[in-house]
């Protein structure tokens, strides 16, 4: 006799929340580990005088390549996966980031230029677009709750 399986019970909205969470979870550290990997590079390679040894220009780029795919694919994955709340909170925050460059980098050039300002800084302007960015992020996101 021949037991008829019966179907698999659909899953509950709360395990597929969890396992989107998970999947969400492990994202989040492959892109650590990615920025981490890339860090402790830099970190290596710039001991010393502070500027990156003398390696073969192909080998520069054959690294910078393997960044950009590895990269690009997190970045892929994380969109796919991403629902159209964490769509529009992604949309808000970049855009908010963008402003802040796309407005404070010219006033910031401007007023140097005019000396009432220092020279300006890219790590600075760099390091600022991006704890905005983060930061409207993070307030979208948890302020929901």
């Amino acid at each position: 006799m021949n037991p008829v399986s019966s179907p698999t019970a659909p899953a509950s909205g709360e395990r597929k929340l969890r396992a989107q969470e998970r999947r969400r979870g492990t994202l989040y550290v492959l892109m650590l580990l990615l920025g981490f990997l890339l860090g402790l590079g830099l970190g290596l390679s710039s001991a010393g005088d502070g500027r990156l040894p003398a390696l073969p220009p192909a080998l520069l780029w054959i690294g910078v390549g393997l960044i950009a795919t590895a990269a690009g694919t997190l970045t892929l994955v994380w969109l796919r996966r991403a629902d159209e709340v964490e769509i529009a909170d992604q949309l808000w925050s970049g855009f908010v980031g963008l402003q802040v460059f796309l407005i404070g980098a010219p006033c910031w050039e401007m007023l140097a230029a005019a000396e009432a300002a220092p020279p300006v800084n890219r790590y600075v302007v760099y390091f600022t677009t991006t704890a905005v960015t983060l930061a409207t992020y993070l307030w979208r996101r948890f302020r929901r709750g």
